[in-house]
This record gives structure tokens, C-alpha cells and sequence, in this order.
């Protein structure tokens, strides 16, 4: 994790390093048997009990380790153990000097919004019911299926859309300092691209969804899980270039998501080969220079022995997001023949591999059942990245269509390698998408479903950025030839 990549800076000696590792790795284990039982009809109780018992062992042993690293290794302890949370006025410094960082709380009847800038520190709280809830339902629906009728389709979405925005952006408005939003969501606010939401109604006349006043033509929208989380993945770390590896991997026949969440939904949910995304995947390691493992090559072992060695990490697979289980939440590499793994990475298992990279990019997601919960699986997920190392998580919020989705990747590397930062870079890329896009496809399902979680600097000098400091390097070489020669 991130911490951890911090802690092994200070020397504790290998003995106790060992016992470290050796509890965490049981502790995870018999918590993965654990769930996996549960999610078993009928599940084992005995076998639970007996792994609960053990977990609770390794539990105990731990806590007495981590006291000693307390008393013995202070440094080490303060760095990795330290769960002491940021305080408020901090949060302007790690958002940045002109960001506005907005962290929602979902209640039942009251929804608290919390604005934090250089200027502003408010808590607001706005009286709620179940026709918000709803709105959030119906919004997440609208924006997942298309529908026939643009007209009706139109004025639907604005009219649902500007409820919600009357209630969770401009409450908070007149507090703003700039056009970059940093949003910390709650519950299932975090299956709404905020970038999607309108700022207003449409009139009757105007029938492009390329129209709507959006959210994101205002602001630059990233999302974190908490701000506490986002200091720990902070560092600012701009390349001339950055190591990539991607994975693509080729679906030979039609998954059933219900059998993989080991569900009994009445609703069977199918997943697809994604031919555009394996080229999405061949454009952006062509892009970077990056490394490609392909079709069957894209394996779930493969990923677990190369991925800590790459700044960015690509994803062009299915990944499945389970809210009832978050921990089974999981990614879908090639299905075939791997002797070491099934080729389903899980949100747990995610937790287990140390990473170093500044981006992991995951671009086609599912939310398994199509029945939205609490949201916690998304945000698991993200969480489990940003855990493991990566400063930054940019993931679909729902299964995107395959061939827009591509295109707005593409797009999106492109500016990123301009020096954009990646929500400017996401949100250029939209603009640009939708200059050119017809009238179905201007709609917000094809464009919408990628959410940056995490860092948010660049991750590329800008074009600009090096014309200056080369022209400084160049003026400065200038002044100290002509001084040399003036000594002389």
C-alpha cells in the first residue's frame, strides 16, 4: 500500500518484518475463505467459526505488534499505523490552492455537504426525502439506457437532472472559488458522474443532447474517497514519459455475471467480447510505448507478477461491481487455461499487490446485478487501488458501449500527454467527442461513465511547461558564457 511503500524507508529488523508480513497475508486469507463461504448456499458455519477463530488469533498477534512498533519504531509506526484522520483546515493545502473540495454525507431525511477552499469552510445541510432517492434512480437509468424518443428522453433527463442539482451543487455555489471540483460521495451518490448533471433546463425546442448545459462545462470535475486517503496518494511526479503496461484480454463466449457473483437474480445479466477495447489498448501502448499483453495473453497471474513495475496500468477488460459483496467486486482477464489463477481478480485480492503507479485505468465496468445499492462497490474498488500504491484510480461507472468508450480514452491520453491534468484531460476529451458526435450518441451514456479517483496532476510536462524551463536553461547557459568571457 501507500503507506507501506513509505515504511519500508525506515529499518525494523527482518525477523519482526517477517512476522508482519506472515500475519497480514493470514489475516487476508482466512477473510477471503471467510467471504467466499458466505456467498455460498448454504454456507458452512463451522468452517466460518473455525476461520473467524483463527482470524481473530492473527488479529490479536498483530495489535501486540503494531504496539511494539508504537514503543520501539516510532517513525515506522507513525508512517504505516497512524490513522489519525486530516483535519479540516489542511484540506485547502492537500486539494490544492484553488480547488474546491466537496464531501457529501447521505442520511435518510438530511444531506450534509461540507465546502472546503482557501476562502471557505461550510457545512451545509439540506433536508432530503424519498423523491431524492428516486431521482438518483431514475437519473442513473437515464443516463445507462438510451432511449428511442430524443425529445421526451430530453426533457426527462434535464427535469431529473436539475433536481438533483438544485439539491447537491447549488446549495453550495456561491461558496466556489474556481472551476475544479474535488468530490468525496457517499452511498449511492457515488454512481453519478456529476459531469452529467445539468445546471438547468432545456427548452422545447432544442433537442441535442450536445446542448444540455452540463455540470462539466463549468468545472473540472476528480472525485476521492476521503481527504485522508488522498494525502497518502499526493506526489507530484510529471515525466517527459511514463512506463505503461496494458491488458486486453479476449472473451472466446458470452459470461453470465450472475454466476460469477454467485447470485440468483431473475434478471440474467451477459457480458460480451470488447473488440474496440483490446484497440483502445493497442492505441494507447502504441501512444506511450508501453508493453501489451493481449487477447490470452492478459492473464490474472501475469498481472500480479508485472504490474508493481509500470506507472500506468491499463485495463481493457470487464470489471464486475458487486455492492451486496464489495470484497467480490472483480476483473475479468482471459477466462482460459491459466494453471495459477481463474482469471477473476477480486477487490480483495487487489489489496495484496504493492503497486507504484501514478494511474490505474479500468474502462469497462458492470454493476452486476443492474440494481444500484449503496455504491460501496465502486468505491472499494477505487479504494483498493489507491491502497495498494496507485495514486490514482479513472474508472466506468457502468458497462460502456465499446466503441465510444474507446474513442474517449483515446482522446483522453492524447491531452494527458499535452500536460492537462486528468480531469481536464477527461473533460476535453468529452468536448471534444461530443463536437462530433450524433444524436444518439451525443448521449451521456457514451461519454459520461469514466470518474477520476485520486491524484489529480499531470502526469506529462506540458509542451509549454518545457518551453520554459529549456529557454531558462538556455538563458542561464547564455549569462554564464558571457560572464566567463567577460572574466577573461
Amino acid at each position: 500500500s501507500t503507506r507501506e511503500l513509505k515504511a519500508t524507508q525506515f529499518h525494523i529488523p527482518a525477523d519482526i518484518a517477517e512476522l508482519e508480513r506472515r500475519l497480514k497475508m493470514e489475516i487476508s486469507f482466512y477473510e477471503a475463505k471467510i467471504s467466499e463461504e458466505n456467498s455460498k448456499r448454504p454456507p458452512d458455519a463451522s468452517l466460518i467459526s473455525e476461520w473467524k477463530g483463527l482470524v481473530l488469533s492473527a488479529t490479536q498477534k498483530r495489535d501486540s505488534l503494531i504496539t511494539l512498533f508504537e514503543k520501539q519504531y516510532p517513525e515506522y509506526y507513525l508512517i504505516k499505523y497512524n490513522t489519525q484522520v486530516i483535519k479540516p483546515r489542511e484540506i485547502p493545502v492537500i486539494a490544492g490552492r484553488n480547488t474546491n473540495y466537496l464531501n457529501y454525507v447521505v442520511s435518510d431525511t438530511v444531506l450534509y455537504i461540507f465546502v472546503a477552499n482557501r476562502k471557505n469552510m461550510q457545512l451545509i445541510t439540506v433536508p432530503v426525502d424519498s423523491g431524492f432517492f428516486n431521482d438518483i434512480r431514475q437519473f442513473r437509468n437515464l443516463l445507462s439506457m438510451p432511449f428511442d424518443n430524443a425529445k421526451s428522453n430530453i426533457i426527462q433527463y434535464t427535469k431529473v437532472g436539475s433536481n438533483l442539482y438544485k439539491i447537491i451543487i447549488e446549495p453550495v455555489r456561491k461558496y466556489l472559488i474556481s472551476n475544479k471540483l474535488l468530490i468525496s460521495p457517499d452511498n449511492i451518490l457515488s454512481y453519478i458522474p456529476f459531469e452529467a448533471i445539468p445546471v438547468g433546463q432545456v427548452s422545447g425546442e432544442n433537442n441535442l443532447f450536445s446542448e444540455i448545459p452540463y455540470l462539466m462545462k463549468d468545472f473540472s470535475i476528480s472525485y476521492t474517497y476521503s481527504a485522508t486517503l488522498l494525502a497518502e496518494s499526493l506526489k507530484k511526479d510529471y515525466s517527459l514519459t511514463n512506463s505503461l503496461i496494458a491488458f486486453a484480454p479476449v472473451y472466446t463466449g458470452s459470461i453470465n455475471v450472475d454466476s460469477l457473483l454467485n447470485s440468483r437474480q431473475a434478471r440474467v445479466s451477459t457480458l460480451h467480447d470488447l473488440k474496440f477495447a483490446r484497440m483502445e489498448a493497442e492505441y494507447v501502448t502504441a501512444l506511450t510505448g508501453g508493453k501489451l499483453f493481449i487477447n490470452n495473453a492478459a492473464r490474472e497471474s501475469v498481472f500480479k507478477a508485472e504490474a508493481a513495475k509500470y506507472d500506468i496500468i491499463h485495463l481493457a477488460m470487464h470489471t464486475i461491481l458487486n455492492d451486496q459483496d464489495p470484497m467480490h467486486s472483480k476483473m475479468l482477464f482471459y477466462q482460459e487455461k491459466d494453471s495459477v489463477e481463474d482469471g477473476n481478480l477480486n477487490t480483495y485480492e487487489v489489496y495484496g499487490v504493492p503497486l507504484k503507479a501514478k494511474m490505474v485505468i479500468l474502462s469497462s465496468c458492470n454493476t452486476g446485478t443492474g440494481v444500484l445499492h449503496s455504491g460501496e462497490g465502486i468505491l472499494s474498488l477505487a479504494r483498493g487501488f489507491v491502497y495498494s500504491g496507485s495514486q490514482s484510480v479513472v474508472m466506468s461507472m457502468w458497462e460502456i458501449e465499446d466503441r465510444s468508450g474507446a474513442e474517449i480514452v483515446k482522446s483522453y491520453y492524447k491531452f494527458l500527454k499535452k500536460g492537462a491534468t486528468k480531469s481536464n484531460a477527461l473533460r476535453k476529451a468529452r468536448i471534444s467527442y461530443l463536437k462530433n458526435a450524433d444524436m444518439l450518441r451525443s448521449h451521456p451514456y457514451f461519454w459520461s461513465s469514466l470518474v477520476i479517483y485520486g491524484n489529480n496532476d499531470p502526469l506529462y510536462y506540458s509542451a509549454k511547461l518545457g518551453f520554459i524551463i529549456g529557454s531558462a536553461v538556455l538563458l542561464i547557459f547564455v549569462i554564464m558564457i558571457f560572464y566567463y568571457r567577460k572574466l577573461r
